[in-house]
């Protein structure tokens, strides 16, 4: 696989300083249309695209099953259930031979919990496609596997910060007593982009230290 890779988020020019190539693109993956774009983007600027990681996604947590709304769920399911589909899908089609495609999930789909239903129902749909679609595509040699983050510090409803309550309780449950961080996760999309993981396809992989989410 060739270096040069088309970038969904992040920063360009840390990228170019780094001595890569980036074009940044703002897409809203709600939107098919603007999926469609946001490939042919890439292919226009690289000529072919060797690795897709669909990582959009929003978080809805501590709603309970009788109080989140119609809105609530159009939300959820249009960008991480819709979203992911039909970017796994544009990814499939235009990927270059021997490619890489990883779905970033959530660990909430291998542990239901209280108020995490919409959330957690919305990431789910599209770990059952990364097992299909890895079974469709590879005999191009392409592998498609997802990365299931558990409680990433600095990710998600954690942005703004961490509660030292909540920092106490990851310690008594989590054998590696810490919460995951974005470099966790981005090591486990390198091994999954990489050659290392050639004939790994249609996998979860679980990133929470040892504990069961």
């Amino acid at each position: 696989m060739r270096p040069p890779f088309f970038c969904k988020w992040g920063s360009v020019a840390t990228i170019e300083n780094a001595g890569g190539h980036a074009k940044a693109v703002r897409a809203d993956v709600a939107q098919v249309s603007d999926i469609a774009r946001l490939f042919a983007t890439g292919l226009d600027r690289f000529g072919r695209l060797d690795i897709v990681v669909a990582n959009a996604g929003v978080e809805l947590v501590g709603q309970p099953v009788l109080e989140f709304s119609e809105a609530d769920f159009d939300r959820l399911f249009s960008i991480n259930t819709k979203g992911a589909f039909f970017t796994l899908q544009y990814a499939a089609r235009h990927v270059a031979e021997n490619g890489r495609i990883i779905y970033v999930g959530s660990s909430n789909t291998a542990y239901p919990l209280p108020g995490r239903a919409l959330y957690g129902g919305s990431k789910i749909a599209p770990q059952f496609l990364v097992e299909v679609l890895a079974k469709e595509i590879g005999g191009r040699g392409v592998t498609v596997n997802s990365i299931l983050p558990t409680a990433t510090e600095g990710a998600g409803v954690f942005s703004r910060g961490v509660s030292s309550a909540f920092r106490e309780a990851i310690g008594l449950f989590r054998p590696m007593k810490r919460m995951g961080t974005m470099d966790d996760v981005a090591n486990a999309a390198e091994y999954l982009a990489g050659q290392l993981s050639g004939f790994v396809s249609g996998q979860h992989l679980l990133i929470s230290g040892g504990a069961l989410a």
